[in-house]
């Protein structure tokens, strides 16, 4: 008989953990599961310590297809959703969390997806706490391993999941809108490109034998664009890496803290786009203070997350000084109102929260309002970009139709 060791939660929610003997791991399952027990981790007795230097999720293993890859599809935000809300109904229901992870396993959507479920079940079995083994699996939101932890140290493993699930549909959902909204730009954007590359390459250079025969009077702008299709057309490789290394410059400007900042302080003065950026990130950001205070992660936890998921350094700053003011005793409102950084009307809504104790109500609420107001304001800039780059792209073609119209209308008047 062989002894194992248990962690998990009873029918109230408690963490409980133990031993008790079995056959096979699956007895063992089967009798904790018995005692109205969800199980989250077991694993024998005398190799725990073993099985946890030797999991897949260890850095030393991590060449087995759980560490870094950079071919590897990236998991939509989607995928992770529907795992964690199944997890939270075969948790809710008794199911025993290695059967539960099981199931997600065999019915996950991608192979990425498969294989860090696989290592997150490797962790567990190997005696790890479910927060360390999510973590370890490099998949999931670190949003959610801080629910989970706290959870496992005294609340519901089920409605911990079951937020975290909320909180990354929300989230998905909102990225979605923003990739829709910009979809019609980038593809004007695409297109104009692809017309401006076409004549100056292609059309372009299709008159310039008939004006050196006719001894045209060309103007420099035309005498530009045929230097250039004639560039283009006898280095088409050396074009492409040209337009390759501004993309990859471009990345990797944006990448570099100072650059990032500068970009964003710069886009945060424009008319529409400013508000909007501002608000996307104020989103973002309140949407996860009120998931992790309404699973009890501590008001600092959540401030400090709050400015990893903002994605823009100016309110990620703020965000962070806030949390400051909070550690050295100052209320929160008060912390955010010094940063000048918040909207006001968020600065009263934290302070009435404050006073009346319902912060994560009113953070809900508010994070749900901004969400509908960056949707409005989505909308509104496509309606406003929409005409300007018709407008542009018109302005383009026409310029490259006259560089074109003015060496004829020089053929002509010689001829005449």
């Amino acid at each position: 008989m062989q002894v194992y060791k248990y962690k998990g939660y009873d029918g109230a929610g408690r963490k409980v953990e133990g031993e008790m003997a079995g056959a096979t791991m699956d007895e063992v399952e089967r009798k904790i599961t018995a005692q109205a027990v969800s199980i989250v981790a077991i694993f024998p007795a005398g190799k725990a310590g073993k099985s946890t230097k030797e999991t897949p999720g260890a850095p030393a293993s991590s060449s087995n297809g759980g560490g870094f890859n950079p071919f590897k599809k990236k998991i939509s935000e989607a995928d992770i959703a529907v795992v964690l809300r199944d997890l939270a109904v075969m948790s809710e229901t008794g199911v025993p969390f290695v059967e539960a992870l099981d199931a997600t396993i065999a019915t996950a959507r991608t192979t990425t997806l498969q294989i860090g479920l696989q290592r997150l079940r490797d962790e567990i079995v190997g005696g790890k706490g479910l927060a360390a083994g999510l973590r370890a699996s490099g998949i999931f939101p670190v949003i959610v391993s801080e629910m989970v932890k706290v959870a496992e140290e005294g609340g519901r493993l089920d409605m911990a999941l079951a937020s975290a699930a909320s909180y990354v549909e929300r989230s998905a959902d909102l990225r979605k809108k923003v990739m829709n909204a910009m979809l019609y730009p980038i593809v004007l954007t695409l297109i104009a490109f692809s017309t401006i590359i076409v004549m100056v390459t292609f059309v372009l250079p299709r008159f310039a034998n008939i004006f050196k025969t006719m001894k045209a009077d060309i103007p420099v702008s035309t005498q530009v664009m045929l230097a250039a299709g004639d560039w283009t057309r006898s280095n088409p490789l050396l074009a492409v890496g040209v337009v390759v290394g501004l993309v990859v410059g471009m990345r990797v400007l944006w990448a570099i803290p100072s650059v990032n900042r500068t970009l964003f302080l710069l886009f945060l003065k424009l008319p529409v786009l400013g508000e909007l950026l501002r608000r996307l990130a104020l989103s973002r950001s309140l949407q996860s203070i009120s998931t992790l205070l309404s699973t009890n992660v501590n008001l600092m936890m959540a401030l400090e997350h709050a400015a990893k998921v903002a994605g823009n350094p100016v309110i990620h700053d703020a965000f962070l000084q806030a949390r400051g003011g909070v550690e050295h005793g100052a209320t929160l409102a008060d912390s955010m109102a010094k940063t000048r950084a918040f909207p006001p009307s968020l600065v009263q809504m934290v302070m009435v929260g404050e006073r009346t104790g319902r912060l994560q109500l009113l953070m809900k609420n508010t994070a749900a309002h901004m969400e509908e107001d960056v949707d409005g304001r989505l909308k509104a800039l496509v309606s406003i970009v929409e005409p300007v780059m018709i407008v542009v792209m018109g302005t383009i073609v026409g310029g490259i139709t006259m560089s074109i119209i003015i060496p004829m209308y020089s053929i002509v008047e010689k001829v005449r």
